[in-house]
């Protein structure tokens, strides 16, 4: 019969058989949901701070869009607020983004952290240089979305083709806007992961030679266990 001890060394014996890449795949995995889970609890108390900013670049936008500007922003809380102008000295709220708007910057951040092959400088270079387009996505996403709604319910004047074309552009900048940060964290990271897949082409190899000798002694062992 099998023992206590031969079910410890099958055990350790799959243990071992693991492949380099499921290995770095675990480990990247449970990095990822680490921070992801960390950052997560952490994000209420950012995101006022991080809604103040993206509010403050948004204007801009909305002034360049505009002709005359006919948008008000406000931060109230952790929400953006659009106001529309309405008359002198009037205005009336439009629509409003909350905090998830812009979540996407944490597991972008996670993602980038749990990277391996990055050494630490290039890691958060290029993490930095991701946050900021992402910021630049997100605030751009903020203006164009309203300016497309806008034209959609007919408060702003477009032409006939472009009329008929609104929902599809709608739906465009939604797409990008949700794919950014995975479009974003590829692009830089891409490199990276070639480097470190063709470093363990090598591993991969030794690996199967040592997991078909192990199966062996293993299945001989157990062979022996059985008949004993």
């Amino acid at each position: 019969m099998r023992t206590p001890r031969d079910e410890k060394r099958l055990r350790h014996g799959a243990v071992k058989r693991m492949s380099p890449l499921s290995a770095m795949l675990l480990q990247f995995i449970g990095i990822f949901i680490a921070v992801l889970v960390v950052l997560t609890l952490a994000w209420p108390a950012i995101v006022p701070a991080y809604t103040r900013l993206a509010t403050w670049v948004a204007r801009v936008g909305f002034h360049i869009a505009e002709s005359p500007n006919v948008s008000v922003l406000e931060v109230q809380g952790d929400e953006l607020w659009v106001y529309r102008i309405v008359g002198p000295g009037q205005i009336s709220p439009f629509t409003w983004f909350d905090r998830y708007t812009f979540f996407a910057v944490i597991p972008l951040i996670a993602l980038f952290i749990a990277t391996p092959g990055l050494g630490l400088i290039r890691r958060f270079a290029r993490l930095g240089i991701s946050l900021g387009l992402l910021f630049l996505i997100q605030t751009s996403y903020v203006v164009v979305s309203v300016q497309l709604t806008y034209a959609a319910i007919g408060l702003t004047s477009v032409g006939l083709l472009a009329a008929r074309m609104l929902d599809g552009w709608q739906m465009t900048v939604r797409v990008l806007w949700e794919a950014a940060p995975l479009v974003l964290w590829v692009a830089f990271t891409a490199t990276a992961w070639t480097r470190r897949l063709r470093g363990m082409r090598e591993e991969m190899k030794k690996h199967r030679e040592v997991s078909r000798r192990g199966f062996k002694d293993l299945r001989t062992e157990a062979r022996k266990g059985w008949e004993s």
